[in-house]
């Protein structure tokens, strides 16, 4: 292998592994060469029952043409599940306990008994599938999308790996990265990117508030002279890409009740008619065949036959099945070619083809649609109404906002869309800015959504912490019960305990663990991404907690008990939020220091594919005025349409925040086209890897073997 130094010419290859698409391509290019979906179907042992020779997680490389047809184009999809590297609650390359650890099927050559056939006993490879997936996609990327396949002989042992990382991402997981890249794939140097500071770069920045619309949370970063302040960091998983396709899907749903009605179940009657009698003709036909040898019959006539309602019936049509009932939703591509049965698969993959569905339906502009600032959405009305009516009672002033006029020059237009089925149904404008409102309403709804998922994901993370818990309790039970039975082997570790203070999760441990459990030989040259140390989740424990931990400095309150006091910089997941993007703006910049608050509220970066929605159109005449008192009315209204409305709409609404207390504070929001925002974060990354003088910082393999992973902490902050 040749030793990577500054001032070779060989391309670095950038790669961004994100929780709804993976992109990868080459420093200095303007766009990634290879870009597919990051959920993969994949087959578990503990589906198969039949472990394969490779020792990992999956018994076949992962499948990606799953959506309109079956997993291998067979009739149902089997064992197979959805699997996805990135995990949707805390935004990392994570797996919980729950999905690591199973018993499985294993023969005596890979640790069962030998008592002839397969026994049942833990797996060589405890399963952290989402390091296995983040390999298997490299593999799949470097040979097929890259040209950087093994007997290629400029394969990726010889390009340096820019990989761009999550900003809260905790240090032991991008320490066990840094060995998956090293160990198991071979590459020269490796450089560990925040997304955000990323995102600054491909826009010409160093310093900003970075808002990443992603399709599993938006996350606001703050990033002063490009380094991601990490206590700033703010995770809203409500304010997502994804939780606006659900309820496109909830729009869409009701469309198909409201609009779809009669005409669109005789339609779909007819059709499964038409293909019940093609498909019993085929059956008579094969049946003639198969009798060839025996003498037409000649076919008898016979009267035509009438129902009980005297209508005339088809011939045959006595005979047919009764037709399947007509689902009353949305149904995806694959599941109308299923006429005229209309069977849907098994719940994972129907409801991601329907969510792949309601994707194409946002990028098309049909389901969702940025208003302007001052837009009340339609179900606010009732809101309104009970404002209007407390405020008449001597109550408190109506909000001004809450007015129904404000609808007026959305609802007088309509946007037709054409289901995959061939229903024509109508959108209206005010449904399409409901959906947007998710991410800038002030309304109940949006507000209970809100909560409701911030609920939701606290519960997974405590979920999460049991499981890490019970892992780590049973594991220190069989370590004590080893110590009395007196069997307990001592754990090589090449390093003495001063060098590994303070760094809960180092290589040279890891690569004695591999030596303690009895790798077999073929295997111990080669890292295996699914051998997980119990240190790795030890590690990762303290973030993963939602509650801050107890001071340090054992202080009391008055009362006697202890005070648990918060620090931004503990290690905790205190980023979750349920407020909209904007305040979550404004809040990440107080979380700062004093003098990079100025810099950090004034300059704002927007970027991510959830960001990509354009502005409602059609009926904008007397907008304006509608809007009442507003006085950005009329910019807000000229946005309308346009790609940049939804970062106008947030600088009006961090503005809004920010005059508050500084009037005439002004916010400059900077964000690429929309055809670039969802790649910002590679493109920064293909910038900053393309410069010369940017070559030393690269980890190389020297420092990695001198220093071991942790160096990535303190190069790659």
């Amino acid at each position: 292998m040749s030793t990577y130094t500054v001032g070779t010419d060989l391309q670095a290859i950038v790669a961004d592994i994100g929780s709804y698409s993976t992109k990868i391509g080459f420093a200095g290019d303007d766009h990634p060469q290879c870009v597919y979906n990051s959920t993969t179907a994949v087959e578990r042992y503990e589906s198969s029952g039949s472990p394969g020779g490779h020792g990992g997680n999956f018994v076949s490389p992962p499948r990606r043409d799953f959506v309109n047809r079956c997993v291998a184009g067979r009739e149902d999809d089997g064992s197979f599940g959805l699997a996805n590297p990135v995990d949707a609650a805390t935004g990392w390359l994570f797996s919980p306990p729950s999905r690591s650890v199973s018993r499985v099927s294993v023969p005596p050559s890979m640790g069962g008994n030998g008592g002839g056939g397969a026994a049942l006993a833990d797996r060589l490879s405890d399963g952290w599938e989402s390091h296995e997936l983040f390999s298997r996609y490299l593999d799949h990327s470097f040979s097929s999308a890259l040209g950087l396949g093994g007997a290629s002989p400029d394969g990726p042992r010889h390009h340096p790996l820019l990989l761009l990382d999550r900003p809260h991402t905790p240090p032991a997981i991008r320490q066990r990265i840094v060995e998956i890249l090293f160990e198991t794939h071979g590459l020269p140097a490796v450089f560990v990117l925040r997304d955000a500071a990323a995102a600054c770069y491909a826009v010409g920045k160093t310093t900003a508030t970075v808002v990443d619309v992603g399709h599993s949370a938006t996350t606001v970063t703050p990033v002063f002279e490009g380094f991601a302040e990490r206590r700033g960091v703010l995770r809203n998983n409500a304010c997502g890409a994804g939780t606006a396709d659900v309820r496109i899907l909830e729009m869409m749903d009701e469309a198909v009740r409201r609009q779809g009605g009669r005409k669109r179940k005789e339609r779909m009657r007819r059709l499964q008619f038409e293909q019940r009698k093609r498909i019993q003709e085929r059956e008579r036909v094969a049946a003639a065949a198969a009798a060839a040898g025996s003498p037409p019959q000649e076919r008898r006539q016979s009267m035509p036959r009438r129902d009980a309602h005297g209508h005339f019936l088809k011939e045959g049509a006595d005979r047919l099945p009764p037709p399947t009932p007509i689902p009353e939703y949305l149904m995806p591509l694959y599941q109308v070619k299923r006429g005229p049965t209309y069977g849907a698969r098994r719940s994972p993959f129907h409801e991601f083809a329907r969510m792949a569905y309601a994707r194409e339906v946002r990028e098309m502009g049909t389901g969702a649609a940025v208003a302007p600032r001052g837009y009340v959405p339609s179900y606010a009305r009732d809101e309104a109404d009970a404002a209007a009516q407390q405020a008449a009672a001597g109550g408190a002033a109506a909000n001004p906002r809450l007015n129904p006029a404000n609808n007026v020059f959305l609802t007088s237009s309509r946007v037709p869309h054409t289901l995959p089925d061939g229903t024509e149904i109508e959108v209206t404008n005010a449904v399409r800015c409901d959906v947007a409102e998710l991410f800038f309403g002030e309304d109940d709804v949006s507000a209970a959504i809100r909560d409701r998922v911030f609920d939701e994901t606290v519960e997974t993370l405590e979920g999460y912490e049991r499981e890490i818990d019970g892992l780590l309790a049973r594991e220190d039970e069989e370590m004590a019960d080893d110590d009395d039975d007196g069997n307990n082997r001592k754990e090589y570790t090449g390093r003495s305990t001063e060098d590994e203070a303070g760094d809960p999760y180092t290589t040279v441990s890891y690569k004695a663990e591999k030596r303690s459990r009895g790798v077999r030989p073929a295997r111990a040259g080669r890292y295996d991404p699914s051998l997980i140390s119990s240190r790795l989740y030890r590690a990762c424990l303290p973030h993963v907690r939602t509650e801050p931990p107890p001071s340090s400095g054992g202080r009391e309150n008055g009362d006697g008990t202890a005070s648990h006091a918060v620090d931004k910089n503990d290690d905790y997941f205190h980023y979750l939020t349920s407020a909209p993007p904007a305040q979550m703006v404004c809040d990440a910049a107080l979380r700062c220091e004093r003098d990079q608050q100025a810099s950090l509220m004034s300059t704002v970066v927007v970027c991510g594919g959830g960001s990509c929605v354009t502005g409602a159109t059609g009926g904008l005449g007397g907008a304006a005025g509608a809007l009442g008192s507003n006085p950005a009315a009329g910019a807000a209204a000229s946005a309308l349409g346009d790609e940049h409305a939804f970062p106008e709409r947030l600088r009006e609404e961090v503005e809004a925040i920010v005059h508050r207390h500084t009037p005439g504070w002004r916010v400059k929001v900077t964000s690429p086209n929309a055809s670039e925002r969802a790649i910002c974060s590679w493109l920064g990354g293909s910038i900053l890897g393309s410069l010369g003088t940017f070559q030393d910082m690269w980890i190389s393999r020297r420092d990695y073997d001198e220093l071991g992973s942790a160096v990535v902490n303190r190069k790659c902050p």
